[in-house]
């Protein structure tokens, strides 16, 4: 596949299997082939139906109301034809394949898709609500069993498939190397028993989307993007009219896009939403923090997502003994940033920005104001910056694995 981030390629290795601790095979279960013949849509829709979901199936109705929400999101890129962006984060840079005819862009778009996004999220996290606290359970689902109707037509069609979509993000195709032979073996497609850890795994997934979407909808992007298209369209005009200007059409896609991210930062953002941004990602890391206590408490190894330092990870991705403290460590420096104890490294000098009170009282982020340091002069800080060390180390264990795609994976 397939690139998560542009122009961020992320390279997966596989563990040699000599190296692998043997993990029985995990069947699909009944909802997992559900879910291949129908889609998520409308296996989530009969879910919705139950009156007394048992606990797999309220984690297949949040996990599907994550995945409904990351389809909508693809469904929504193509519409509009919205190419690769951002961080590898919740599908906006992975690569679509273009099946359908792109429609024109409203500016009210980007707001309307990230407002239905945090409706989503808030579904999934109603539907795990002490899921991870109650007595343990097991979903069982295939990756080859898993699709997204990117055309939205209600059948699968190639390119749709989840093993395609997210390879290099949630699993590695990359072959092992057979133990005997020393020949390259191309992993099977993975089947995934998800258990009561990953409830608070996904609740944690869930409100770090939530805490993206609402900081892009604190700066509101629909007046910066009704001011670009409407100048873009002056300018294609005249470009039917008269010809080509002085950089080539190429250029547009790089540079209207960066207008309207300089732009929104000229906004007075929403205190209400900043607000609701560090909510959000500190929960994260109270959930992740929940999620590696379970998880360590494991003692199966079958079908697992993120593994303990005893188990292994049915994906493909090697997840060296150790990352669970590593990763706890950098989640240890991003809550002290939410809570105003460290700061943030100013790049001019030896200058704390204090990203808490930024959260709490925001003020516009202009470009240049950003780079010379009069817009952040309010939010200087004494505290102690974060060291990067944690990260460092971090990334030095998933050298091999690739540092990026554990954080994408971790949350």
């Amino acid at each position: 596949m397939r690139r998560l981030a542009v122009p961020l390629t992320l390279a997966l290795t596989a563990l040699p299997a000599q190296a692998r601790p043997e993990a029985p095979p995990v069947e699909p279960s009944a909802l997992s082939r559900e879910i291949a013949g129908k889609g998520i849509a409308p296996v989530l829709e009969r879910l919705h139906a139950v009156d007394k979901p048992a606990p797999e199936e309220r984690f297949a109705i949040a996990g599907l109301e994550f995945l409904g929400a990351v389809e909508a999101a693809w469904q929504w890129r193509m519409t509009y034809g919205i190419a690769p962006f951002g961080a590898a984060l919740f599908g906006f840079a992975t690569e679509l394949p273009p099946t359908v005819t792109p429609q024109p862009m409203p500016p009210e778009a980007l707001a309307e898709q990230a407002e239905a996004t945090l409706a989503a999220m808030a579904r999934s996290r109603a539907a795990l609500d002490g899921l991870a606290g109650e007595e343990d359970f097991g979903l069982a689902i295939s990756l080859g069993d898993l699709w997204f109707d990117l055309d939205a037509d209600g059948r699968r069609s190639p390119g749709e498939g989840a093993a395609e979509l997210l390879d290099g993000m949630v699993w590695s195709s990359v072959p092992a190397l057979d133990p005997e032979t020393g020949e390259p073996v191309s992993p099977a497609l993975p089947v995934i028993r998800f258990d009561r850890a990953d409830a608070a795994w996904l609740s944690a997934y869930t409100h770090l989307v939530s805490g993206t979407a609402e900081l892009l909808l604190a700066f509101d992007p629909t007046p910066s993007l009704r001011k670009v298209f409407a100048t873009r369209a002056r300018i294609d005009e005249s470009r039917r009219a008269g010809g080509e200007g002085a950089l080539p059409p190429m250029m547009d896609e790089i540079i209207d896009p960066l207008a309207v991210a300089i732009d929104m930062l000229r906004n007075q953002p929403d205190a209400g939403r900043t607000r609701a941004v560090r909510r959000h990602w500190q929960q994260t890391i109270t959930e992740n923090r929940r999620f590696w206590t379970l998880v360590g408490q494991e003692t199966d190894n079958a079908g697992e997502w993120i593994p303990n330092d005893r188990q292994v990870s049915a994906t493909g991705i090697t997840f060296p003994p150790g990352t669970g403290t590593a990763w706890q460590a950098v989640l240890a420096d991003g809550e002290a940033l939410l809570a105003g104890e460290r700061s943030i490294p100013f790049w001019r000098g030896p200058l704390g920005i204090d990203l808490a009170a930024w959260l709490e009282n925001p003020a516009p982020l202009p470009l240049d104001g950003v780079i010379q340091g009069w817009a952040l002069a309010d939010y200087f800080s004494d505290a102690p910056p974060v060291s990067p060390e944690n990260f460092r180390r971090f990334s030095d264990m998933l050298l091999e694995t690739g540092p990026f795609l554990a954080m994408v994976m971790l949350n």
